[in-house]
C-alpha cells in the first residue's frame, strides 16, 4: 500500500519517514509529514476531492470532439 497510496506533496508514503518526506530520490522534498500523517492527509484529500486530479498533480482538461 506504501507504493499506492501518495502524500498530497506528491510523493509515495513509502518515500516518508519520522522525519518528513525524501523526495524523489535525487532531490529533496520540504513535505514534514510522517508516513501516518501522509496517510490521514491522503485519504482527506480523496475524501474532500473524490474526482479530481491526484495530490500533486495539475488538473487536466480535454475536450471531447
Amino acid at each position: 500500500m506504501k507504493y499506492l497510496v501518495f502524500c498530497p506533496c506528491g510523493h509515495a508514503l513509502d518515500r516518508h519517514d519520522l522525519e518528513g518526506c525524501g523526495g524523489d530520490g535525487r532531490l529533496p522534498c520540504p513535505c514534514p509529514k510522517s508516513q501516518d500523517v501522509a496517510l490521514d492527509a491522503a485519504i482527506e484529500h480523496a475524501r474532500t476531492n473524490p474526482w479530481g486530479p491526484p495530490a500533486g498533480e495539475p488538473a487536466v482538461e480535454v475536450e471531447i470532439a
